[in-house]
């Protein structure tokens, strides 16, 4: 005796199959935290930068800065310049190889 569905019972027992893929493509969750961290660190300085925290006058802190600077005084020097410079360059035929760049 012969069982008919013999055949179909064994394709259907090769079409069920699990593929575990276990290497290769990791790190794309870490790789989009950092940046996800990336961007609230620009968006954080950019708001104390721009948003005035930082623009507070010295009056309203309570910051008193007195500086007695000394008084300098730079030396009288007199430096004797001449009205004109000439410069005498020599006469030299420059050829070229007919490349001309434009």
């Amino acid at each position: 005796m012969t069982d008919p569905d013999r055949d179909r019972i064994r394709e259907t027992e090769r079409t069920n199959t699990t593929v575990v893929h276990t290497g290769g493509e990791r790190g794309r969750g870490s790789g989009l935290i950092v940046a996800v961290l990336l961007i609230l660190v620009v968006l954080a300085l950019l708001f104390f930068l721009f948003g005035g925290s930082f623009n507070r006058a010295a009056d309203e802190v309570g910051v008193d800065v007195k500086v007695d600077a000394p008084k300098v005084e730079a030396p009288n020097i007199d430096v004797n310049v001449p009205d004109k410079i000439e410069v005498d360059v020599p006469d030299v035929d420059v050829k070229t190889d007919g490349n001309q760049s434009r």
